[in-house]
């Protein structure tokens, strides 16, 4: 009876490691996608700020530590790649996020069975 006790205690041990790990894992994605928000927000906002500006306006694009002139155009265009870009990240995310939290519940009734099996 001791050796199952020792094998329940090593297979749960496991797998509250498992939940610590994959739990660990949903909050870095929750916080990528806060972070990926914020740029998809501010560069919305460069947009309209942009789109009050008259055609002719002389705009620069940061690149590394320099700045280069860029036609307003290409500095919105760039813009809306970059929300595009964000926003296929965040689905991404959300995906992989949605899959973690899926295993981290099985996890947790995987430890619940292992529980219920040893009364």
């Amino acid at each position: 009876m001791s050796n199952f006790d020792s094998e329940l205690k090593n297979a749960f041990q496991q797998l509250q490691l498992k939940v610590a790990v994959t739990t660990q894992q949903v909050k870095l994605a929750e916080a990528q996608i806060a972070q990926i928000s914020r740029n998809i927000t501010h560069a919305r906002l460069t947009d309209q700020e942009l789109s009050l500006l008259p055609a002719e306006t002389k705009t620069y694009q940061s690149v590394g530590r320099m700045f280069i002139l860029e036609p307003i155009d290409y500095v919105r265009l760039n813009l809306k790649n970059k929300i595009e870009e964000g926003e296929l990240k965040i689905k991404a995310i959300e995906q992989t996020k949605e899959r973690l939290q899926k295993n981290v519940k099985d996890q947790e009734d995987s430890i619940r069975e292992m529980l219920s099996a040893r009364h």
